[in-house]
Protein backbone atom coordinates (compact mmCIF):
# COMPACT_ATOMS: atom_id res chain seq x y z
CA UNK A 1 0.00 0.00 0.00
CA UNK A 2 1.03 3.43 -0.83
CA UNK A 3 1.82 6.11 1.56
CA UNK A 4 -0.99 8.48 0.32
CA UNK A 5 -3.46 5.33 0.24
CA UNK A 6 -2.45 4.38 4.16
CA UNK A 7 -2.76 8.16 5.23
CA UNK A 8 -6.13 8.56 3.00
CA UNK A 9 -7.44 5.28 4.91
CA UNK A 10 -6.32 6.11 8.32
CA UNK A 11 -8.14 9.56 8.50
CA UNK A 12 -11.68 8.48 6.55
CA UNK A 13 -11.98 5.58 9.17
CA UNK A 14 -10.53 7.81 12.13
CA UNK A 15 -13.15 10.44 11.09
CA UNK A 16 -15.83 7.92 10.63
CA UNK A 17 -14.84 6.66 14.35
CA UNK A 18 -15.69 9.99 15.56
CA UNK A 19 -19.24 10.29 14.29
CA UNK A 20 -19.51 6.85 15.31
CA UNK A 21 -18.23 8.02 18.95
CA UNK A 22 -20.14 10.99 18.71
CA UNK A 23 -23.27 9.31 18.15
CA UNK A 24 -22.72 6.79 20.91
CA UNK A 25 -21.90 9.21 23.61
CA UNK A 26 -24.69 11.82 23.20
CA UNK A 27 -27.37 8.66 22.90
CA UNK A 28 -27.77 7.22 26.77
CA UNK A 29 -27.56 3.68 26.86
CA UNK A 30 -25.37 2.85 23.94
CA UNK A 31 -21.84 2.35 24.37
CA UNK A 32 -18.67 1.94 22.02
CA UNK A 33 -18.76 -1.69 22.84
CA UNK A 34 -21.88 -1.88 20.86
CA UNK A 35 -19.89 -0.61 18.09
CA UNK A 36 -17.08 -2.77 18.54
CA UNK A 37 -19.56 -5.92 18.89
CA UNK A 38 -21.31 -4.85 15.72
CA UNK A 39 -18.13 -4.42 13.90
CA UNK A 40 -17.01 -7.72 15.04
CA UNK A 41 -20.18 -9.46 13.67
CA UNK A 42 -20.12 -7.92 10.36
CA UNK A 43 -16.73 -7.87 9.98
CA UNK A 44 -16.73 -9.27 6.10
CA UNK A 45 -19.07 -6.26 5.57
CA UNK A 46 -17.27 -3.34 6.89
CA UNK A 47 -14.43 -4.78 4.69
CA UNK A 48 -16.13 -4.47 1.89
CA UNK A 49 -16.93 -0.77 2.26
CA UNK A 50 -13.25 -0.42 3.40
CA UNK A 51 -12.43 -1.65 0.19
CA UNK A 52 -14.53 0.53 -1.48
CA UNK A 53 -13.36 3.55 0.51
CA UNK A 54 -9.45 2.66 -0.13
CA UNK A 55 -9.05 -0.22 -2.83
CA UNK A 56 -5.92 -0.65 -1.75
CA UNK A 57 -6.72 -1.89 1.51
CA UNK A 58 -7.85 -4.79 -0.12
CA UNK A 59 -4.21 -5.82 -0.99
CA UNK A 60 -3.24 -6.80 2.64
CA UNK A 61 -5.85 -8.05 4.65
CA UNK A 62 -3.83 -6.68 8.03
CA UNK A 63 -4.07 -3.46 6.40
CA UNK A 64 -7.93 -3.83 6.91
CA UNK A 65 -8.01 -4.77 10.10
CA UNK A 66 -5.62 -1.87 10.90
CA UNK A 67 -8.13 0.58 9.56
CA UNK A 68 -11.25 -0.78 11.57
CA UNK A 69 -9.30 -1.04 14.20
CA UNK A 70 -8.49 2.64 14.23
CA UNK A 71 -12.33 3.12 13.78
CA UNK A 72 -13.06 1.63 17.36
CA UNK A 73 -10.03 3.25 19.06
CA UNK A 74 -11.65 6.37 17.10
CA UNK A 75 -14.86 5.66 18.24
CA UNK A 76 -13.90 4.84 21.80
CA UNK A 77 -12.08 7.96 22.19
CA UNK A 78 -14.85 10.38 20.77
CA UNK A 79 -17.30 8.26 22.93
CA UNK A 80 -15.55 9.26 26.39
CA UNK A 81 -15.81 12.80 25.41
CA UNK A 82 -19.21 13.26 24.34
CA UNK A 83 -20.80 11.36 27.15
CA UNK A 84 -20.55 14.11 29.15
CA UNK A 85 -23.08 15.89 27.32
CA UNK A 86 -26.08 13.68 28.29
CA UNK A 87 -24.42 13.37 31.67
CA UNK A 88 -24.47 17.06 32.63
CA UNK A 89 -27.52 17.65 31.03
CA UNK A 90 -29.77 14.74 31.40
CA UNK A 91 -28.25 12.72 34.82
CA UNK A 92 -28.02 9.95 32.33
CA UNK A 93 -24.85 8.21 33.69
CA UNK A 94 -22.84 5.37 32.75
CA UNK A 95 -20.61 3.13 34.81
CA UNK A 96 -17.86 5.85 33.42
CA UNK A 97 -19.47 8.96 34.22
CA UNK A 98 -22.09 7.95 36.88
CA UNK A 99 -19.43 10.41 39.01
CA UNK A 100 -19.95 13.71 36.83
CA UNK A 101 -23.46 13.51 37.22
CA UNK A 102 -23.61 15.37 40.61
CA UNK A 103 -21.13 17.86 40.09
CA UNK A 104 -22.28 18.15 36.70
CA UNK A 105 -25.68 19.22 37.81
CA UNK A 106 -23.98 21.30 40.56
CA UNK A 107 -22.47 23.56 37.75
CA UNK A 108 -25.64 23.24 35.67
CA UNK A 109 -27.92 24.60 38.41
CA UNK A 110 -25.34 27.61 39.15
CA UNK A 111 -25.82 28.64 35.04
CA UNK A 112 -22.51 26.71 34.17
CA UNK A 113 -23.74 23.47 32.61
CA UNK A 114 -21.77 24.65 29.61
CA UNK A 115 -18.51 25.01 31.61
CA UNK A 116 -19.42 21.41 33.09
CA UNK A 117 -18.61 19.65 29.39
CA UNK A 118 -16.35 22.26 28.51
CA UNK A 119 -14.43 21.33 31.89
CA UNK A 120 -14.64 17.84 30.85
CA UNK A 121 -13.25 18.09 27.52
CA UNK A 122 -10.36 20.09 28.72
CA UNK A 123 -9.55 16.85 31.18
CA UNK A 124 -10.43 14.67 28.37
CA UNK A 125 -7.66 16.34 25.98
CA UNK A 126 -5.26 16.66 28.81
CA UNK A 127 -5.34 13.31 30.27
CA UNK A 128 -5.22 12.26 25.52
CA UNK A 129 -1.71 13.68 26.27
CA UNK A 130 -0.74 12.42 29.53
CA UNK A 131 -1.50 9.10 28.56
CA UNK A 132 0.20 9.18 25.13
CA UNK A 133 3.64 10.47 27.77
CA UNK A 134 2.95 7.37 30.39
CA UNK A 135 3.21 4.75 27.43
CA UNK A 136 6.99 4.08 27.92
CA UNK A 137 7.04 4.30 31.92
CA UNK A 138 3.72 1.73 31.54
CA UNK A 139 5.41 -1.00 29.48
CA UNK A 140 8.79 -0.54 31.63
CA UNK A 141 6.74 -1.51 35.04
CA UNK A 142 4.26 -3.95 33.59
CA UNK A 143 6.67 -5.79 31.32
CA UNK A 144 10.02 -6.64 31.04
CA UNK A 145 12.31 -5.92 33.33
CA UNK A 146 9.31 -5.50 36.22
CA UNK A 147 6.80 -7.11 35.29
CA UNK A 148 4.23 -5.17 37.52
CA UNK A 149 1.08 -7.09 35.96
CA UNK A 150 1.93 -10.55 36.80
CA UNK A 151 3.23 -9.86 40.40
CA UNK A 152 0.07 -7.62 41.46
CA UNK A 153 -2.44 -10.39 40.23
CA UNK A 154 -2.57 -12.05 43.47
CA UNK A 155 -3.36 -9.05 45.21
CA UNK A 156 -6.39 -7.37 43.53
CA UNK A 157 -8.54 -8.32 45.97
CA UNK A 158 -6.73 -6.69 49.09
CA UNK A 159 -6.90 -3.85 46.41
CA UNK A 160 -9.91 -3.51 46.13
CA UNK A 161 -10.64 -3.95 49.69
CA UNK A 162 -8.28 -0.98 50.47
CA UNK A 163 -10.51 0.94 47.85
CA UNK A 164 -13.59 0.60 49.55
CA UNK A 165 -11.57 1.17 52.87
CA UNK A 166 -10.20 4.44 51.46
CA UNK A 167 -13.54 5.72 50.37
CA UNK A 168 -14.78 4.96 53.98
CA UNK A 169 -11.90 7.05 55.53
CA UNK A 170 -12.63 10.03 53.10
CA UNK A 171 -15.81 10.55 55.83
CA UNK A 172 -13.55 11.52 58.50
CA UNK A 173 -13.68 15.22 58.21
CA UNK A 174 -15.51 17.28 59.99
CA UNK A 175 -17.76 16.74 63.16
CA UNK A 176 -19.97 13.56 63.70
CA UNK A 177 -16.83 11.67 61.92
CA UNK A 178 -18.42 8.30 63.44
CA UNK A 179 -21.46 8.70 62.79
CA UNK A 180 -20.67 9.42 59.30
CA UNK A 181 -18.22 6.66 58.58
CA UNK A 182 -20.87 4.18 60.12
CA UNK A 183 -23.74 5.39 57.48
CA UNK A 184 -21.29 5.10 54.75
CA UNK A 185 -20.77 1.84 55.41
CA UNK A 186 -25.09 1.10 55.78
CA UNK A 187 -24.45 2.85 52.14
CA UNK A 188 -21.77 0.60 50.41
CA UNK A 189 -23.25 -2.45 52.13
CA UNK A 190 -27.24 -1.52 50.65
CA UNK A 191 -24.90 -1.16 47.02
CA UNK A 192 -23.42 -4.09 47.31
CA UNK A 193 -26.22 -6.20 47.74
CA UNK A 194 -27.57 -4.67 45.04
CA UNK A 195 -24.48 -4.91 42.74
CA UNK A 196 -24.08 -8.83 43.40
CA UNK A 197 -27.37 -9.82 42.81
CA UNK A 198 -27.30 -7.72 39.47
CA UNK A 199 -23.97 -8.66 38.28
CA UNK A 200 -23.42 -12.49 39.90
CA UNK A 201 -27.25 -13.28 40.48
CA UNK A 202 -29.53 -14.65 37.88
CA UNK A 203 -29.60 -13.30 34.45
CA UNK A 204 -32.46 -11.60 33.92
CA UNK A 205 -31.19 -9.03 31.71
CA UNK A 206 -28.20 -8.51 29.35
CA UNK A 207 -24.78 -8.44 31.34
CA UNK A 208 -23.57 -5.96 28.75
CA UNK A 209 -26.88 -3.69 29.04
CA UNK A 210 -27.34 -4.30 33.06
CA UNK A 211 -25.15 -1.43 34.24
CA UNK A 212 -27.26 1.07 32.20
CA UNK A 213 -30.28 1.12 35.06
CA UNK A 214 -27.85 0.09 37.78
CA UNK A 215 -26.04 3.47 37.74
CA UNK A 216 -29.05 5.09 36.76
CA UNK A 217 -31.13 4.25 38.94
CA UNK A 218 -28.06 4.79 41.68
CA UNK A 219 -26.88 8.48 40.27
CA UNK A 220 -29.38 10.01 37.20
CA UNK A 221 -32.76 8.93 38.68
CA UNK A 222 -32.47 10.22 42.27
CA UNK A 223 -30.88 13.75 40.58
CA UNK A 224 -33.73 13.95 38.26
CA UNK A 225 -36.23 13.33 41.72
CA UNK A 226 -34.52 16.17 43.52
CA UNK A 227 -34.87 18.36 40.78
CA UNK A 228 -38.91 17.95 40.45
CA UNK A 229 -39.04 18.37 44.06
CA UNK A 230 -37.21 21.98 44.39
CA UNK A 231 -39.42 24.76 43.77
CA UNK A 232 -40.99 26.15 40.94
CA UNK A 233 -38.31 28.26 38.85
CA UNK A 234 -36.26 28.67 35.83
CA UNK A 235 -32.93 26.67 35.47
CA UNK A 236 -30.50 29.85 36.11
CA UNK A 237 -29.14 31.19 32.83
CA UNK A 238 -26.35 29.52 31.37
CA UNK A 239 -23.69 31.94 30.97
CA UNK A 240 -21.33 31.37 27.52
CA UNK A 241 -18.18 33.06 29.06
CA UNK A 242 -14.98 31.61 27.66
CA UNK A 243 -12.93 28.99 29.93
CA UNK A 244 -9.92 30.95 31.68
CA UNK A 245 -6.46 29.08 30.14
CA UNK A 246 -5.42 26.15 31.53
CA UNK A 247 -4.05 26.29 34.95
CA UNK A 248 -1.65 24.16 36.89
CA UNK A 249 -4.75 23.19 38.80
CA UNK A 250 -6.40 22.15 35.50
CA UNK A 251 -3.09 19.70 34.80
CA UNK A 252 -2.64 18.79 38.12
CA UNK A 253 -6.45 17.37 38.14
CA UNK A 254 -5.67 15.77 34.73
CA UNK A 255 -2.46 13.93 35.67
CA UNK A 256 -4.09 12.09 38.34
CA UNK A 257 -7.11 11.41 36.19
CA UNK A 258 -4.70 9.84 33.91
CA UNK A 259 -2.43 8.23 36.72
CA UNK A 260 -5.97 6.48 37.92
CA UNK A 261 -6.49 5.80 33.82
CA UNK A 262 -3.29 4.07 33.57
CA UNK A 263 -3.46 1.77 36.70
CA UNK A 264 -7.24 0.76 35.86
CA UNK A 265 -6.06 0.04 32.17
CA UNK A 266 -4.45 -3.08 33.06
CA UNK A 267 -6.19 -4.03 36.81
CA UNK A 268 -8.94 -6.88 36.14
CA UNK A 269 -12.34 -5.43 36.14
CA UNK A 270 -12.42 -2.04 37.10
CA UNK A 271 -14.57 0.65 35.35
CA UNK A 272 -13.88 4.34 34.44
CA UNK A 273 -15.78 5.68 37.21
CA UNK A 274 -13.84 3.41 39.74
CA UNK A 275 -11.15 5.11 38.35
CA UNK A 276 -12.36 8.25 39.12
CA UNK A 277 -13.02 6.90 42.60
CA UNK A 278 -8.86 6.45 43.21
CA UNK A 279 -8.02 9.73 41.53
CA UNK A 280 -10.01 11.71 43.98
CA UNK A 281 -8.73 9.82 47.14
CA UNK A 282 -6.06 11.43 48.91
CA UNK A 283 -6.56 15.00 48.22
CA UNK A 284 -6.04 17.39 51.02
CA UNK A 285 -9.02 19.59 50.70
CA UNK A 286 -12.11 18.07 48.98
CA UNK A 287 -12.14 18.92 45.38
CA UNK A 288 -14.79 21.23 44.17
CA UNK A 289 -17.00 20.68 41.02
CA UNK A 290 -14.68 22.03 38.55
CA UNK A 291 -11.95 20.36 39.09
CA UNK A 292 -13.83 16.99 39.18
CA UNK A 293 -14.90 17.16 36.06
CA UNK A 294 -11.63 17.83 34.64
CA UNK A 295 -10.31 14.59 36.61
CA UNK A 296 -13.56 12.68 34.91
CA UNK A 297 -12.46 13.91 31.17
CA UNK A 298 -9.31 12.71 32.07
CA UNK A 299 -9.94 9.36 33.29
CA UNK A 300 -12.01 8.76 30.38
CA UNK A 301 -10.12 9.32 27.61
CA UNK A 302 -7.04 8.21 29.32
CA UNK A 303 -8.77 4.73 29.94
CA UNK A 304 -9.82 4.52 26.86
CA UNK A 305 -6.48 4.91 25.67
CA UNK A 306 -4.19 2.83 27.86
CA UNK A 307 -6.65 -0.08 27.75
CA UNK A 308 -5.56 -0.31 24.07
CA UNK A 309 -1.35 0.52 24.26
CA UNK A 310 -1.95 -2.47 27.30
CA UNK A 311 -3.57 -4.87 25.12
CA UNK A 312 0.08 -5.06 23.26
CA UNK A 313 2.15 -5.10 26.19
CA UNK A 314 0.84 -7.82 28.68
CA UNK A 315 -1.42 -9.13 25.93
CA UNK A 316 -4.47 -8.69 27.79
CA UNK A 317 -7.80 -6.78 26.90
CA UNK A 318 -9.51 -5.01 29.84
CA UNK A 319 -12.56 -3.59 27.56
CA UNK A 320 -14.43 -4.25 24.88
CA UNK A 321 -12.67 -2.11 22.64
CA UNK A 322 -9.22 -3.81 23.37
CA UNK A 323 -11.14 -6.94 22.63
CA UNK A 324 -12.41 -6.31 19.37
CA UNK A 325 -8.73 -4.58 18.21
CA UNK A 326 -7.36 -8.25 19.33
CA UNK A 327 -9.89 -10.19 16.86
CA UNK A 328 -9.72 -7.69 14.30
CA UNK A 329 -5.27 -7.60 14.36
CA UNK A 330 -5.07 -11.24 15.36
CA UNK A 331 -1.61 -12.28 16.65
CA UNK A 332 -0.35 -8.89 17.72
CA UNK A 333 3.62 -8.04 17.30
CA UNK A 334 5.50 -8.09 20.79
CA UNK A 335 6.57 -4.57 22.43
CA UNK A 336 10.12 -6.49 23.12
CA UNK A 337 12.21 -3.22 24.28
CA UNK A 338 10.89 -0.10 25.34
CA UNK A 339 12.29 1.92 22.29
CA UNK A 340 10.65 -0.52 19.67
CA UNK A 341 6.88 -0.17 19.96
CA UNK A 342 4.85 -1.78 17.37
CA UNK A 343 3.92 0.39 14.33
CA UNK A 344 0.39 -0.58 14.69
CA UNK A 345 0.38 0.66 18.32
CA UNK A 346 1.88 3.73 17.10
CA UNK A 347 -1.13 4.16 14.27
CA UNK A 348 -3.56 3.10 17.13
CA UNK A 349 -2.36 6.17 19.34
CA UNK A 350 -2.30 8.09 16.93
CA UNK A 351 -6.09 7.63 16.18
CA UNK A 352 -6.95 8.18 19.52
CA UNK A 353 -5.53 11.35 20.07
CA UNK A 354 -6.74 12.74 16.72
CA UNK A 355 -10.48 11.53 17.53
CA UNK A 356 -9.75 13.13 20.98
CA UNK A 357 -8.39 16.67 19.29
CA UNK A 358 -11.79 16.73 17.42
CA UNK A 359 -14.48 15.30 19.33
CA UNK A 360 -13.01 17.73 22.55
CA UNK A 361 -14.47 21.10 20.69
CA UNK A 362 -17.17 19.59 19.32
CA UNK A 363 -18.91 18.29 22.17
CA UNK A 364 -17.68 22.00 24.04
CA UNK A 365 -19.43 23.65 21.46
CA UNK A 366 -23.14 21.28 21.94
CA UNK A 367 -22.60 21.59 25.36
CA UNK A 368 -23.29 25.79 24.90
CA UNK A 369 -25.84 25.54 22.74
CA UNK A 370 -27.82 22.91 24.77
CA UNK A 371 -26.88 25.26 27.81
CA UNK A 372 -28.68 28.51 25.73
CA UNK A 373 -32.12 26.35 25.13
CA UNK A 374 -32.15 24.85 28.65
CA UNK A 375 -31.85 28.30 30.46
CA UNK A 376 -35.22 28.97 29.07
CA UNK A 377 -37.03 26.09 30.80
CA UNK A 378 -38.35 25.92 34.23
CA UNK A 379 -36.27 23.26 35.54
CA UNK A 380 -38.74 20.87 37.27
CA UNK A 381 -40.16 20.64 34.13
CA UNK A 382 -36.66 19.91 32.35
CA UNK A 383 -35.99 17.01 35.56
CA UNK A 384 -39.62 15.90 34.56
CA UNK A 385 -38.81 15.17 30.34
CA UNK A 386 -35.02 14.18 31.26
CA UNK A 387 -36.49 11.45 33.78
CA UNK A 388 -38.55 10.43 30.84
CA UNK A 389 -36.46 10.40 28.13
CA UNK A 390 -34.12 8.16 30.71
CA UNK A 391 -37.32 5.98 31.40
CA UNK A 392 -37.80 5.59 27.45
CA UNK A 393 -34.30 4.51 27.20
CA UNK A 394 -34.52 1.96 29.96
CA UNK A 395 -37.29 0.25 28.46
CA UNK A 396 -36.38 0.48 25.02
CA UNK A 397 -32.26 -0.97 25.53
CA UNK A 398 -33.20 -2.95 28.77
CA UNK A 399 -37.04 -3.68 28.62
CA UNK A 400 -39.01 -4.30 31.83
CA UNK A 401 -36.67 -6.11 33.79
CA UNK A 402 -34.49 -3.01 33.62
CA UNK A 403 -36.67 -0.47 33.88
CA UNK A 404 -37.86 -2.68 37.53
CA UNK A 405 -33.91 -2.73 38.64
CA UNK A 406 -33.70 0.99 37.54
CA UNK A 407 -36.69 1.49 39.87
CA UNK A 408 -34.75 -1.30 43.08
CA UNK A 409 -31.44 0.64 42.28
CA UNK A 410 -33.15 4.06 42.60
CA UNK A 411 -34.59 3.52 46.62
CA UNK A 412 -30.79 2.78 47.17
CA UNK A 413 -29.61 5.84 45.64
CA UNK A 414 -31.89 8.09 47.92
CA UNK A 415 -30.23 5.96 51.04
CA UNK A 416 -27.32 8.14 50.68
CA UNK A 417 -28.78 11.90 50.36
CA UNK A 418 -31.30 10.85 53.24
CA UNK A 419 -28.04 10.05 55.76
CA UNK A 420 -26.34 13.07 54.17
CA UNK A 421 -23.06 10.99 53.45
CA UNK A 422 -21.30 11.05 50.33
CA UNK A 423 -22.40 9.56 47.19
CA UNK A 424 -19.48 8.08 45.78
CA UNK A 425 -19.92 5.21 48.07
CA UNK A 426 -22.76 3.89 45.81
CA UNK A 427 -19.54 2.57 43.76
CA UNK A 428 -19.66 -0.50 45.98
CA UNK A 429 -22.00 -1.85 43.27
CA UNK A 430 -19.36 -2.15 41.16
CA UNK A 431 -16.30 -3.01 43.29
CA UNK A 432 -17.60 -5.72 45.78
CA UNK A 433 -18.98 -8.01 42.63
CA UNK A 434 -15.30 -7.59 40.77
CA UNK A 435 -13.66 -8.53 44.50
CA UNK A 436 -15.87 -11.74 44.52
CA UNK A 437 -15.16 -12.28 41.05
CA UNK A 438 -11.23 -12.10 41.58
CA UNK A 439 -11.26 -13.65 44.63
CA UNK A 440 -13.29 -16.67 43.92
CA UNK A 441 -10.96 -17.53 40.46
CA UNK A 442 -8.09 -16.74 43.15
CA UNK A 443 -6.80 -13.86 40.35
Amino acid sequence: MTIAGFVLGFLLLTLLGVLAGSLTGLSPGLHVNNVAALVLATRAAWTSVLVGLVPEASVNPADAGLFLSCFLLAAAGSHAVFDFVPTVFLGAPTEDTALATLPGHRLLLVGQGAKAVALAARGALLGTGFAVVALLPLRFLLADPINLADRFRPWTPAFLVFVLGAILASELRGRARLRRVVRAAWVQALAALLGVATLRGPTLIDPDTALFPLFSGLFGIPTLLIGIRSHAGRIPYQRQEPLRGVSTDDARSALRGTFAGAFVSWLPGLSGGAAATLACIGTKKAMGPSQFMVVLGAVSTSTALLSVAVLFVIHRARSGAAAAVRGLLGDLAPWSSLGAAPMSLVVLMASAVLATAIAAPLATRIGQSLARRWSRVDSRRICGLALLAVLALLAVATGPFGVALAGLATLVGVVPIALRVRRVHLMAALLVPVLLTYAAIGV
